[in-house]
This record gives structure tokens, sequence and C-alpha cells, in this order.
């Protein structure tokens, strides 16, 4: 609508803005005023509308197509036991995976899981490890590998539990969340003991340093 179109000309103003221009009286309502819906009073009928917004937002939002993350999958070999380890990684960017990133990336959160566990149980020495863990992440593993080695020293049935038989890895499940931070979940067990092991890898030039190693 063009600004000649909103002209005062033959529009007479409101009979209370007119003459002496009095307020309007309080028991009559100034037409085109009302609100288009009365809302409702009690707070339970309110909140049954907010839910009923929320959940049509809802429904649009599941209603669109959603993107999937480029994943690979694959199996690592194992020397030990000969059998093939599936492993699943995915990244949080659109660029399609290289197989043999994909390959190396899973490859280095199982062998990262068995270290950290072995050291944990004394069966490994940290050194073997020490050029891919960050000062921090060694120092709490020699930790809990003092507790773990007293307390195995006490408790027979502890050591023959976790201290003697090997370890073997039955999945990998990978996340490379940026181009310079990798995140890993290996499923294993020793023996009749089933663990799950978590590691966390920062890319420190072109190597990938490890910054989190939590099991249990």
């Amino acid at each position: 609508m063009a600004m000649d179109d909103l002209s005062d000309d033959g529009v007479s103003p409101p009979e209370w803005q007119s003459g002496s221009e009095r307020e309007p009286e309080d028991d009559k309502e100034i037409e085109g005023n009302e609100p288009d819906e009365i809302p409702p009073s009690d707070p339970d009928s309110y909140v049954g509308l907010k839910e009923a917004e929320n959940n049509g937002q809802w429904l649009q939002c599941i209603g669109k197509s959603v993107e999937k993350l480029p994943s690979y999958d694959g199996f690592l070999e194992t020397q030990l036991s000969g059998m093939r380890v599936p492993f699943h990684v995915i990244r949080s960017d659109s660029t399609p995976w290289d197989a043999k990133q994909a390959y190396s990336l899973a490859l280095l959160g199982a062998r990262m899981s068995c270290d950290a566990i072995d050291i944990f149980r004394g069966r490994q020495k940290p050194a073997h490890v020490e050029r891919i863990l960050t000062e921090d992440c060694m120092r709490r593993l020699k930790i809990a590998a003092s507790i773990v080695g007293h307390c195995m020293k006490e408790d027979a049935n502890l050591y023959a539990k976790i201290g003697l038989l090997p370890i073997n890895v039955s999945a990998i499940n990978g996340w490379l969340t940026s181009t310079t931070k990798f995140e890993c979940a290996a499923l294993l067990n020793i023996g009749e003991t089933r663990l799950r092991c978590n590691t966390a890898f920062r890319l420190k030039g072109s190597t990938w340093k490890c910054v989190l190693a939590d099991f249990g």
C-alpha cells in the first residue's frame, strides 16, 4: 500500500477525541481493541496451551529429514585370538571418511585401551606408551596402578581375576568430534570380567596424544 493511501480525508476522528477530548467511560469498551482470543485464567490451561504449542514445533522438527553423519565400519585383526574385532567410527563434519584414517584411529583406540588397563594392573611399563600419553594422564594411571598393585598383593583372588589373563577386545566405537579430537569406547574382557574403556585423544603436531583413559 502506498503512503498516499493513508490520508485522513473524509475520516472523522473518534468521538471521544473530538471537542474537549474527554476520556471514554469506564463501562464502555473502545471498538477495535478487543483481543482476538481471551487467554485462560487458570495456570493448568496455560500450561496445556504451551504444551500444545511445543508439541506442534516438535512435530515440525521430527518431520524434517535428518542428515546422517559420515561413518565407517570395518574390522581389526587381533594377533592374540585371531578374531576380527568390529569397529564403527563417526565424524562430526560432512567430510567423507578415509578408510586408512578410520582404521588407524580405531586401532589407536583399541591399543591404548589395552595398554592403559595393562599399566593399571601392573603388566605394562608406563614408558612403553609414554610418548602418546599426556603427563597428566600418565600421572593418574601411575597412581591407579600403585593402588591396584597393592590390592592385588593382598588379595590373591583379585590378582587371579584381573592380573593374569590376557585382554580380549570385542568392539570399538569412535567419534572424530573435530579434526584434532578423537574419542573412543572399547568393549573388552579379562576372562569373565567385562570392561569398558573410554579414551580421548588430541592431535599434537603429527601425533595423537591420549588425554583421558577411564575404564570400569
